[in-house]
């Protein structure tokens, strides 16, 4: 008897946890993504990214428990598309600050619902380092994260440490930028919206670059000025397991983003226009007219080119292998 009631409860918890599950696929199923021109409203923002976007629904919505208001960073667009990667950006911004267990440390939010908690060590003021850039590859960051950067500006005053910041936040962006390629297809989207998802992804593309870039000449720098600052970085497990992570899903964010604009050729050729995509610009052809938006390949290139300088690619390397 008492075997027959054990074999009972234990039919009855695996009928229990089957109705939860299909429960919650359900639920999963039935979120609803907002039409192109929808109203803003957070239900929309979260409905949006829930179903496209998961990591950045799950940043506004630990921050909208946390007390903000995500729709502050919708203030005057008409559209959720025209801001929602900014919104992802800034909330995981306040997210690494917000969820560090402590004021020595930093959490790195690196994708997939994960986030890596890295401890400080010695840093420099980034903008030390700003002299020692070269004039070709100051691009259109330089100022505003190193040369000139405001009173207290993370990416300064906590040196690589604020700097993979940003390299996170701009990760976030571009992950919920790329995602909107899924979100606009099936809605057979106008050539406005599509504007704005290539302008988005073009912006994210380029900020790849530009923080890889100023995270490894910041340890190069380092390296040759400030020996102890460069031995803390490069041998914070933590900080290389973060690098690790952000770095490579980025990179593959703008592989998805290279492939994705071609596919966006043949749809719009389906419609019976032409989209001539060149270094400098994606331009959409309707008979005799021409409209389009411009892209920063050039300066992508020049960035990537110093990136793959041995110097470089010893550090990055460096980081990977200790981050693994």
């Amino acid at each position: 008897m008492k075997q027959i009631k054990k074999t009972c409860r234990m039919l009855l918890a695996a009928l229990l946890l089957l109705s939860v599950s299909l429960t919650s696929v359900e639920v999963s199923a039935a979120v609803k993504a907002p039409s192109v021109n929808a109203k803003i409203t957070t239900k929309n923002v979260q409905n949006l990214l829930k179903k496209y976007d998961p990591d950045g629904a799950y940043i506004l919505q630990k921050q909208i428990q946390a007390g903000d208001d995500i729709l502050f960073w919708f203030s005057g667009s008409s559209r959720i598309l025209d801001s929602v990667s900014t919104a992802v950006h800034e909330e995981t911004h306040a997210y690494s600050f917000h969820y560090a267990r402590n004021y020595q440390e930093m959490a790195y939010f690196v994708g997939n619902k994960k986030t890596i908690y890295v401890p400080y060590t010695e840093v420099y003021e980034s903008k030390k380092m700003a002299a020692s850039i070269p004039k070709k590859l100051r691009t259109s960051r330089y100022n505003t994260y190193v040369a000139k950067p405001t009173a207290n500006l993370s990416s300064n005053v906590q040196g690589a440490y604020g700097l993979m910041n940003e390299f996170m936040a701009y990760r976030a962006g571009m992950n919920t930028s790329v995602s909107m390629f899924s979100y606009l297809k099936p809605q057979k989207a106008g050539w406005d919206a599509w504007k704005t998802y290539i302008n988005l992804c073009e912006n994210g593309r380029q900020a790849y670059a530009e923080f890889k870039y100023y995270i490894l000449h910041y340890l190069y720098y380092a390296k040759k000025h400030y020996p102890n600052v460069y031995k803390g970085i490069v041998t914070n497990r933590e900080f290389c397991r973060a690098y690790k992570r952000l770095e490579s899903s980025y990179a593959k964010l703008n592989k998805t983003y290279t492939k994705d604009l071609q596919k966006l050729k043949k749809i719009i050729e389906k419609q019976g226009d032409t989209l001539e995509i060149s270094d400098e610009s994606v331009m959409l052809i309707h008979g005799r007219n021409g409209t389009g938006v411009g892209r920063f390949t050039t300066a992508y290139k020049v960035l990537t080119k110093e990136l793959g300088k041995k110097k470089y690619k010893l550090i990055h390397s460096a980081l990977v292998k200790k981050g693994a």
